[in-house]
């Protein structure tokens, strides 16, 4: 707060007339509408109830998305299972051909929330490529989230990717904005 009076008093004293404070008013009570929005809803661990209550809501779960569609020549595809814990997989292709694939699992997970927005946070995760090499536990796991938002409203729930870092194989990045994913069936 020290810093943003100062900054206002910095801005009122450059203003040589009382026309011309008058107008920075409002660009002042703007700025300072937008720093306090921005810290306003940080994330923060869910208690237990309501951690079981979204764990309920996603499991045996399935949710697909792809880039820029599913019969596209050349996309991206991702798939969050909630089946047993959480899962991320991920595949990049060309034609009938996939290039790339490759997931991360956990068999649990944290969760912290912010607003109307749950973040899932891999427990213990498990990485494994399947193209164009296969290995076990060679993709970097830390640095990547799921982000859920409306939740509980199927109609206005959707997903976003969050990655911290550059090094994740192909298809990343994507869908690192809000995006409505498609529910599938669970298909022994």
């Amino acid at each position: 707060m020290c810093k943003l009076n100062f900054f206002t008093r910095f801005i009122a004293l450059k203003a040589n007339t009382t026309d011309e404070k008058i107008y920075l008013i409002p660009f002042i009570l703007i700025l300072a509408g937008l720093i306090f929005c921005s810290c306003a809803n940080p994330l923060q661990p869910v208690n237990t109830e309501e951690a079981e209550r979204v764990k309920a809501e996603l499991r045996d779960r399935s949710f697909r998305q792809f880039e820029p569609s599913r019969d596209a020549t050349k996309r991206k595809a991702v798939i969050l299972d909630f089946f047993n814990g959480v899962e991320l997989w991920t595949q990049y292709a060309e034609g009938q051909m996939a290039l790339s694939e490759w997931s991360i699992s956990s068999e649990d997970y944290r969760i912290e929330k912010a607003g109307s927005e749950y973040r899932i946070y891999f427990e213990t995760p498990r990485s494994e490529q399947i193209l164009p090499t296969q290995c076990h536990n060679c993709i970097e796991t830390s640095g990547i989230s799921i982000s859920i938002r409306d939740l509980f409203d199927r109609k206005k729930m959707r997903f976003k990717l969050n990655i911290s870092n550059d090094d994740f194989p192909r298809p990343f990045p994507i869908f690192e904005s809000w995006t409505a994913f498609e529910e599938d069936e669970y298909f022994d």
